[in-house]
């Protein structure tokens, strides 16, 4: 008995149409995870930048900006700067007395945000150890506040530097370094520098002091 050949069995057209509907959606699907995974890669880079950007921006509207105050101070106002009724002067924004040895500085809070704890120091060639103003405390200056320093004992024959530490709401520290020099006997800024690191040499504040409650939140 003879056997018929087998014959092969031909293609269906509709699986393979199938099968290339699956590869190119699967291609698809696979582009558009690439595509996916690109955009959320971006838009978390870009919601970092607005992070950081309102960050920054925030932080300058709390800001302090200690600067040498450049304009006289208002009229009838006067310092005496030897302690004495005769010797009585008005002060600008920058005075010497080299007879009776004083320097009286104006200094003002040129930022957005207070000044916490400001710390201020004059050095000199002389004096590197530097000096405190008569009847300071350690303070705040509010935006647009001013103060008039006098330093006691503070000859200098050609130049100083006025340093000031303080610090914003956030705790974090600033600086600025005034350099003084006098040119025909007159004193006069040269130089300012704003910082963001403390300039001075005096220590830090202790809170709390001893004997004190301490108030803040736990």
């Amino acid at each position: 008995m003879t056997l018929a050949p087998l014959r092969a069995a031909e293609p269906d057209p509709w699986a393979s149409g199938w099968d290339m509907l699956v590869a190119l959606g699967t291609l698809g699907l696979a582009l558009g995870t690439v595509l996916l995974a690109g955009f959320t890669l971006a838009l978390a880079r870009r919601t970092r930048d607005l992070a950081r950007d309102s960050e920054t921006a925030l932080r300058s509207q709390w800001r302090p900006v200690l600067l040498p105050a450049t304009e006289r101070p208002p009229e009838g106002s006067e310092w005496s700067l030897t302690g004495g009724v005769s010797m009585r002067m008005p002060v600008t924004y920058l005075t010497y007395d080299s007879a009776a040895q004083v320097l009286a500085v104006r200094i003002h809070n040129a930022g957005t945000g207070p000044a916490l704890y400001v710390r201020v120091h004059l050095e000199r060639p002389e004096e590197p150890g530097g000096i405190s103003p008569r009847n300071w405390s350690r303070a705040a200056l509010a935006p647009g506040e001013a103060v008039d320093l006098l330093f006691d004992n503070a000859a200098f024959a050609d130049r100083a530097q006025l340093l000031m530490d303080y610090r914003d709401l956030a705790g974090d520290p600033h600086g600025t370094a005034c350099t003084i020099e006098r040119v025909n006997l007159e004193p006069g800024m040269y130089d300012v520098q704003v910082l963001g690191h403390s300039v001075t040499t005096l220590g830090d504040a202790v809170y709390p002091q001893e004997g004190l409650r301490d108030v803040r939140k736990k």
